[in-house]
Order: C-alpha cells, then sequence, then structure tokens
C-alpha cells in the first residue's frame, strides 16, 4: 500500500501525474523485489505499465502474494521554495509578470538568490546580498546607507512576497540590513517592472520571499557564527506541525546578532524575531499569517563620511579603521510587519491570493557630521560640524489580490492575471534643534578618539509629514500561439498621490490613470534555448528636490530588451544573455549644492537620459560536483547631451561564485570562492580650497572570497568564510563628500546543527 502525503496546498498538474507515474513506477519495482513475474512483451496475457515496464499477469494467481510495508511517498509540490533543494536555480517564479513562469517563459532578465546561495556566500542581510547579485551595484553613502543600482541607475522598487514595500534611505531604518534568517531567496528582476510594481525603476525590482511553515514533521536548525572584529551571533529556526494531521503549521527564526566592527569604536547589532503559522483550512484554501519584529543597532556610526580634503587641497587617504563619529551618536532602528494571506483553489486551473501587510518603523538617531571639510593638516581642526537628532516613523499599508488561471482558446491552453493593489505610507518627522551658539572644532583629528561632548538639544519641532498613496489594478496574459511561440501582453493603471510637507516646503502631488504597458515574446528554438523581447514603460516619482526645494517632476521613459535564455534537461543550469536599452527623462542628478533652509538635503536637477549595454548570466549545476553562479554586466549611461550620468556607480561588473564537492577526495567536505569585480567609479566634488570642481575617483575593485564547510556528522555542519582575501583597500562609493572605506580582509565562522 502507497500513501501519498502531500507536503505543500499549492498543487501542480504536471508534478502530481510526475507523481502518480513514479508511484506506479515504484510499485512495479517493489514487485520485482518480491518475486512477481516480469517478461518481456511475447504473451498476449502480458499489461505495458508506465516507464515502458512491462508485467506478465497470467500467473499471478499462482504466485504467492506478499504485503509490503507502507511506503510513504512526500509531494513537495510547491516549486516556489528552494530551502532544503541545495540547488543555485528555481523551476518558476513570479516576481516579473505575477504568473508563476519558468526562466525560458519570462521574457525579461530574472536573477534568483537561492537559500542554498544564501548559505553559502554566508550573506546575512540584504545588502550582503545584492554585493554579489548579478548586474547589480552596491555604494556606502556612510555607516548606515547604501546605495544600489543596475544598468546604471539606482534601485527604489522593493517587495516582501510580492507586495510593494518603501525603503526611506533618508530615514535610514535598517531596511538594507533587513536579515536574511526570516527568507527563502531573493528574485531580482531587472530592467522596468511596471507591471507588477506600479510606479517602478528601469533598474531593477528586489523582492524578497519569506519562509513558510511548510514541514509536516518537526525541524530544528541551530546557527552560531563569529568574524575576525568580534562581531557574533546565534539564531534558530524551528517548525512542527501544530496538528497531528499536519493541516496547521507553524515556524519561529529568532537570531541575535552584536559585537565590534573593521571601524574602531562602532557597534552594530540585530535582534529579529519571526513566526508565521499556515493552516489548511479546507482541502482548496490555505491561510497564513505572521508577524516580526527586529531591532537594529548601530552605536558610534558615522553619518556622511570622513572627511575628502585636506587643507592644501590634497585628497584624503585614512585608514579603512578610522571613524570621524562621536561616542555618544547612534542610528538604532526597529521595524514590524505584521502580514496575512489566503490562497483559494477554484479547481485545477484557477487560484485567488490575497496579500495584506502592515508595517511600523522608526529610529530616533543622535549624530554628527563633518561635512565638506578641509582638515588642517598639521593641528587637524576641523569646524565644520553639523549636529542632527530626529524622530521619524513610517506607517504602510499593502493590500494586493490576484486571480490567477489557465483557459483553452483555438486548441491551446493560456495563462491569465487579473487583480489590483493599494499601499499607502505616512513618514513623519521631528527634529531637535541644534544649540544656537554652534559647536566647537574638532581637535586634533589625527587622533580622534570620540570624545566630545553631545549637544544640549532644543525644542523639537515636525520637519516632515508626508503621506504617499498609490491605488492599481492589473492584468496580463501568456498566449501559446504555437508550439514554439508565447507572447506576453499586459498593463497596469495607476493613481498616485503625495501630499504633506518636508522642510517648510509643500507638497500636493497627483497623478491619474498612469498606464504601463508591457509585451513580450519568447521564441523556442529547440527543448533547451529560446529567444525573447519584451516592452514596457516607466513612471517613477522622485523624492529629490531642486535648489529652490521644488519636488522634480516624475521620471518617465522606455524600456526595451531581447535575449536568449537557455538550460539543461533538468533545469538544473540555467543562462541568459540580455541586451537592453532605456530612455528616461527628467532623471535626477546631485547638483553639488545644498538646499538652503534645509539642512544637509543636497539640490538636483533633472536631464534626459538613455542607458544601454549587454548582461550575461550561468547559473547552477556545472557538473555532479560542480555549482556555479556568474553575472557580467557592461551599460553606457548618458545624457542627451552626451555626458555620463550617475557616474557614482560601475558600468563594469563580473560577479562570480562557485563551489565544489569533494566527496570522492574528501568525504563531507565542499570548497569554493569567488570574485566580485567592478571598474572605476567617480564623482565630481568641489575642492574646498581651490573651489573648482574636480573628479573624485575609484580605480577598479577586485574582491575575492574563499569559503570551505564540513559535515562533521549527519547533523553537524562547519564552516567557515573569508572576504576581501587580498585585503584591498577602496572607497565604497558613491558619495564622495564624505569617504566611506569597503570592509578589509574578514574572516566568519560558522556552526549549524540540525535536528
Amino acid at each position: 500500500m502507497f500513501i501519498i502525503e502531500q507536503g505543500t496546498k499549492r498543487h501542480k498538474p504536471s508534478n502530481l501525474s510526475w507523481l502518480v507515474k513514479r508511484t506506479m513506477h515504484l510499485s512495479a519495482i517493489a514487485s520485482l523485489a518480491v518475486g512477481s513475474s516480469i517478461i518481456h512483451a511475447e504473451t498476449s496475457d502480458q499489461l505495458a505499465t508506465t516507464d515502458g515496464v512491462e508485467i506478465n499477469r497470467a500467473n499471478s494467481a499462482a504466485e504467492p502474494s506478499t504485503t509490503l510495508d507502507t511506503i510513504v511517498v512526500t509531494a513537495d509540490t510547491n516549486s516556489q521554495v528552494t530551502e532544503n533543494t541545495d540547488s543555485y536555480t528555481i523551476p518558476v517564479a513570479t516576481s516579473a509578470t505575477g504568473m508563476a513562469l519558468s526562466a525560458r517563459e519570462t521574457p525579461q532578465a530574472v536573477s534568483v538568490v537561492t537559500n542554498q546561495q544564501l548559505k553559502d556566500q554566508n550573506s546575512t542581510n540584504l545588502t550582503e546580498v545584492l554585493k554579489r547579485a548579478p548586474g547589480i551595484q552596491v555604494g556606502s553613502i556612510d555607516g548606515a546607507r547604501s546605495g544600489f543600482s543596475a544598468r546604471g541607475f539606482g534601485i527604489n522598487s522593493f517587495q516582501i512576497d510580492g507586495l510593494d514595500t518603501d525603503f526611506v534611505q533618508q530615514a535610514a531604518m535598517g531596511e538594507y540590513g533587513v536579515n536574511t534568517a526570516m527568507f527563502d531567496h531573493v528574485e531580482i528582476v531587472r530592467g522596468a517592472t511596471g507591471l507588477m510594481s506600479g510606479s517602478g525603476d528601469p533598474s531593477a525590482n528586489v523582492n524578497l520571499i519569506r519562509k513558510r511553515a511548510d514541514s509536516s514533521v518537526p525541524a530544528t536548525e541551530l546557527s552560531a557564527n563569529v568574524d575576525r572584529y568580534g562581531y557574533y551571533g546565534l539564531s534558530v529556526d524551528h517548525s512542527q506541525p501544530l496538528t497531528e494531521s499536519g493541516a496547521v503549521r507553524g515556524r519561529v527564526v529568532a537570531s541575535y546578532q552584536d559585537g565590534d566592527t573593521f571601524i574602531d569604536r562602532q557597534e552594530l547589532g540585530q535582534n529579529l524575531i519571526y513566526a508565521t503559522v499556515d493552516a489548511d483550512v479546507s482541502d482548496n484554501t490555505t491561510v497564513s499569517v505572521g508577524a516580526s519584529r527586529q531591532h537594529n543597532k548601530s552605536k558610534s556610526t558615522m553619518w556622511g563620511g570622513l572627511p575628502s580634503y585636506l587643507s592644501d587641497g590634497s585628497q584624503a587617504d585614512w585608514d579603512t579603521s578610522k571613524n570621524g563619529s562621536t561616542d555618544w551618536a547612534n542610528w538604532d532602528s526597529d521595524s514590524v510587519y505584521y502580514f496575512a494571506d489566503i490562497d483559494h483553489d477554484f479547481n485545477e486551473d484557477w487560484n485567488l491570493t490575497t496579500n495584506a501587510s502592515y508595517n511600523e518603523s522608526d529610529s530616533s538617531p543622535k549624530l554628527l557630521y563633518m561635512y565638506a571639510s578641509s582638515l588642517d593638516p598639521d593641528v587637524g581642526l576641523i569646524y565644520n560640524l553639523n549636529p542632527f537628532h530626529a524622530d521619524t516613523e513610517r506607517k504602510q499599508v499593502n493590500v494586493k489580490t490576484e486571480l490567477t488561471g489557465n483557459f483553452d482558446a483555438l486548441g491551446r491552453t493560456h495563462q491569465l492575471i487579473f487583480g489590483g493593489s493599494y499601499k499607502k505610507s505616512d513618514l513623519d518627522t521631528y527634529t531637535y534643534a541644534p544649540p544656537p551658539d554652534g559647536l566647537l572644532p574638532v581637535s586634533d583629528f589625527y587622533d580622534w578618539d570620540g570624545s566630545y561632548p553631545e549637544p544640549v538639544w532644543g525644542d523639537k519641532d515636525q520637519s516632515s509629514d508626508v503621506t504617499t498613496k498609490e491605488k492599481d489594478i492589473f492584468a496580463a496574459t501568456q498566449l501559446k500561439l504555437t508550439d514554439p511561440l508565447s507572447v506576453i501582453l499586459g498593463t497596469r493603471v495607476s493613481h498616485y498621490e503625495r501630499s504633506g510637507f518636508q522642510y517648510g516646503t509643500k507638497m500636493n502631488t497627483e497623478s491619474e490613470h498612469i498606464w504601463s504597458p508591457y509585451a513580450g515574446i519568447t521564441y523556442d528554438i529547440n527543448d533547451n534555448h529560446s529567444l525573447y523581447s519584451n516592452y514596457s514603460t516607466i513612471f517613477q516619482p522622485q523624492s529629490e528636490r531642486d535648489i529652490s526645494g521644488r519636488y522634480l517632476d516624475s521620471i518617465e521613459g522606455k524600456n526595451y530588451e531581447i535575449g536568449l535564455k537557455s538550460e539543461s534537461d533538468n533545469g538544473a543550469l540555467q543562462s541568459q544573455v540580455s541586451i537592453f536599452r532605456i530612455e528616461q527623462d527628467n532623471l535626477a542628478q546631485d547638483s553639488g549644492q545644498l538646499i538652503p533652509g534645509a539642512g544637509l538635503e543636497r539640490a538636483y536637477f533633472g536631464v534626459d537620459s538613455t542607458s544601454q549595454g549587454v548582461e550575461v548570466e550561468v547559473t547552477g549545476q556545472l557538473s555532479d560536483e560542480l555549482k556555479a553562479a556568474i553575472g557580467y554586466t557592461h551599460f553606457n549611461a548618458e545624457g542627451r547631451d552626451g555626458k555620463p550620468v550617475n557616474t557614482g556607480y560601475a558600468d563594469t561588473t563580473l560577479n562570480l561564485f562557485a563551489t565544489y564537492d569533494m566527496n570522492d577526495i574528501v568525504p563531507n567536505l565542499t570548497i569554493g570562492g569567488g570574485i566580485d569585480w567592478s571598474n572605476g567609479y567617480y564623482g565630481i566634488v568641489s575642492n574646498p580650497v581651490t573651489g573648482r570642481s574636480e573628479k573624485y575617483s575609484q580605480d577598479d575593485v577586485t574582491l575575492a572570497s574563499i569559503m570551505a564547510k564540513y559535515a562533521v556528522n549527519d547533523n553537524l555542519e562547519a564552516q567557515i568564510n573569508v572576504n576581501n582575501l587580498f585585503n584591498q583597500k577602496y572607497l565604497a562609493g558613491e558619495n564622495f563628500f564624505g569617504l566611506t572605506y569597503g570592509e578589509p580582509i574578514n574572516v566568519v565562522g560558522r556552526l549549524t546543527y540540525r535536528f
């Protein structure tokens, strides 16, 4: 007797067909084991079974019968889970079109960082993930803020489980350092993503997919880590059924991280708790609810980086461990998410899903900025100081409903998605007045130890109250015109509003009936290779302001892309080559000036721009022992006048990471390593001594890494990662008005115990 146990709820008819066939095949093999008569098809009494196995039943009555022990076959039909698969690829993804499509069916460049990659590279937060992701550039603004870009433009579109989520860098509430312990994988769609993200960037959309309570047996993972600078952590991930049948399942993830960094006196830390429950309330309906809370500790963190110039007009060069912050400075933050999902199958073809989330984030930084400073190389005096203390809170609500399904027309089966979404974000900031008499200069900066008195803060006034709303409806269909040819057509209609005030400037922006059409074509050359092309439009409201304090108009543009996608017969190895062109109007560019009366907010101006380039990616199983993720990107971004734009981003990058299973040589040992290379990047900075604008640049950066993991036994695993192996010193970009260096060589050890 066979019992078929469903490991998850979402069914895929093709997978169930495979399961039935495989079950019959196992039955035939089991019959062989107990002496059933299996012969070739030479008599009329033979019956053919699946997979070419033939059974002679003519004399079955004469054969002794045997009752087999019960065999349990577990079918995990949720092909969008990468955990415990040991894979660098994923069968299907939904971030590009909302429909569950394979890589070859998706007419756009899509990368997936699987759970195995997260573990092999020891990527514990979002910034570390994107540093190693193909086609993504990461630059540090200061100790707490980063900038992400792709194809020459900043990334501002983020999602969690497909729901748009605002990550506000001005407030720096730790979103870019979100802990990956609660995520299964990360999907990255490059190019314009207006179809699924509404007002979106032409760069990329980053979608973080949470872990779910999908285990029908108790399972626990404990891990401990420590690095060479004293940063350490502990985490636990526990899943188990909450009812005897397994229809209700629970999962809890907890993580504690704390310690020093390569920067003197800086201390960082994270506390994360994540809990979720999945319940099969009927044969066709699953409900998921959950919550997470992450506290980010950031003590003695620099705001704006180190001084860029000396008083003789020369460019400064500091030790990577130099810290320009004070002992009392902090940039702590908290973020809480609540979410609920309902997934209902009407039948094998049609599904309705509703997702909702509510988020509250807050921070209360106390900072000191040594901005646009020139340092006297003899006496070490810095006069340009700016203190900052504020209370910031952001609340956001997101809801999305999608109806997806298959329909038959003209003798073929096609896919359809239709849905709507609503999101609202409220951002409130209260700023404390600095001392009216100013601050004393910082003396002897060369031996600076952070000893500087905290200012006596003045009254608290509201400096910003911004509400952003967006309502959307969207629809798309995949039409199978012929066996090799598919067309995806879709559109999104959005209504966008932004109101309130920021630093004394009122805003009241409204954009109605924003159409974001999408068209894509895929053509299967054969079973392993496909050509594709797509067209989409760009609409992106901007938060940058000009020298007069007015917000820049929204970016509008077009995105074109063609490419070739390939995969091995089993899908374990995938590759894609993409050629793209992006046209944008009114792209914000830094003017190098500050907005009068707005503190340290920089002024911007808009330019028309284009970006065109090529991306190459190979990911997955190169052999039985070798897995790799390889990505190469080159683009040219310039304004209509031919001048380069966004020069703080490297325009050519190479990311390579591979692991090799050494089991045949050294049992239970896996080794690996990689290279993250980028060409030079620069900014135009005003020299405070000469008053002239000049280039401040970083040459090519090559960051090598190695790793090794060893399975001590079936439960215990030890891993070591070495990052920046050759200890290259480099400016982490993209802010050259204050210098931030990348991390020197670091060694991280981790122990993991599973039971």
